[in-house]
């Protein structure tokens, strides 16, 4: 059996620079860089989901312009540069990575062989819960034993006058633990 870890939107749009940038969610950094070196020497699956929206994607009706393909934006951050060669890259145009058409097959392909998902990345409210409920039930539907599970130190939200982060984590590691994903 085999693990998969998934690194959620640690591009620039979102860490470094940008209408949703937030520089605190780089803290998380280097616990996401201990379990990428950690997944690479056991030879297990590691995939990056990255916004990288079209111009007129409909998200723009709810969040500002960000992470438009072909941008700075749409990068990975400098610091995973190194580990790019050992993930698979998979670019979504919504908040929710799992339902792209390229990790539904991968999720097809090696279901019977993975044990555990490990999720990573920002933000937890968003796109990190938006991606570990749908998993969750995709595992559920057919009663596969895969667990999944998010370490506290390896996600993040970010900081605004409407949006509290240690209130939004909270809330994210609440309503995921409810649904039966491990938050450790």
């Amino acid at each position: 059996m085999k693990k998969l870890l998934l690194v959620i939107d640690m591009i620039n749009g979102f860490v470094k620079k940008g209408a949703l940038a937030d520089n605190y969610i780089n803290n998380i950094t280097p616990n996401i860089i201990k379990l990428i070196k950690e997944y690479i020497k056991n030879n297990n699956d590691i995939i990056t989901i990255q916004e990288g929206h079209t111009k007129n994607s409909k998200e723009f009706n709810v969040f500002p312009l960000h992470c438009i393909i072909g941008t700075e934006e749409a990068e990975l951050i400098n610091e995973l540069l190194p580990y790019e060669k050992n993930m698979q890259l998979i670019r979504k145009n919504s908040t929710c990575g799992f339902i792209t058409n390229k990790f539904m097959k991968y999720i097809e392909e090696n279901k019977n062989k993975l044990d555990e998902v490990v999720l990573t990345g920002c933000c937890t409210d968003l796109c990190v819960i938006n991606f570990a409920l749908p998993l969750k039930n995709y595992i559920n539907e057919n009663n596969l034993d895969i667990k999944v599970t998010i370490y506290k130190n390896c996600v993040e939200t970010y900081n605004s006058p409407t949006h509290n982060r240690e209130e939004y984590n909270k809330i994210a590691f609440k309503i995921m633990e409810q649904n039966g994903i491990k938050i450790k």
